[in-house]
């Protein structure tokens, strides 16, 4: 129960008492309301779970981590083995310039890496292959139609396999 008090311009105090009571709908409002919250809830896990999840997978198989702005709905995840190797391949889209994505996977290259570039005029592509040992192979293949936002990207390994 709740008090107010308020003053009238003859300076009598008058009190108004509200009762607050559980109502049924004053419950059912609430529950929906905490329904509503739990939905936009597990809409952002399940939006940002995909990404943290291939980034994962990326990380351990390919050794070599996704781009921050991948497209979490296009990444694709392909894997093999035969005659003593095994093979892991990763296709995604970037959400970023090519220039900005071709950077980035130069940086985690490293300065031993061979980096191939082709311009046509209409599509630029970027080949970068480095290994950790002699058993042990990435490459980085880069893509984008020139003018584009969006860079396509292939992440493979090549390692013996034990």
């Amino acid at each position: 129960m709740r008090h107010y008090t308020s003053a009238a311009a003859n300076h009598s105090m008058r009190r108004l008492v509200v009762y607050s009571s559980p109502t049924f709908f004053g419950h059912a409002v609430n529950r929906i309301a905490l329904v509503g919250r739990m939905a936009v809830l597990l809409a952002l896990v399940l939006a940002v779970a995909p990404l943290l999840i291939s980034q994962a997978f990326a990380q351990d198989d390919v050794g070599i981590p996704i781009h921050p702005k991948a497209i979490p709905s296009t990444i694709v995840r392909r894997s093999g083995e035969g005659e003593g190797t095994r093979w892991i391949q990763i296709h995604f889209k970037v959400n970023a310039p090519y220039k900005q994505v071709v950077k980035f996977y130069q940086e985690k290259a490293g300065r031993n890496a061979q980096i191939s570039e082709i311009d046509s005029g209409k599509l630029l592509n970027t080949l970068i292959l480095f290994s950790r040992d002699l058993t042990d192979q990435f490459n980085v293949n880069i893509s984008s139609e020139l003018g584009k936002t969006v860079t396509a990207v292939e992440l493979s390994r090549n390692f013996v396999h034990q």
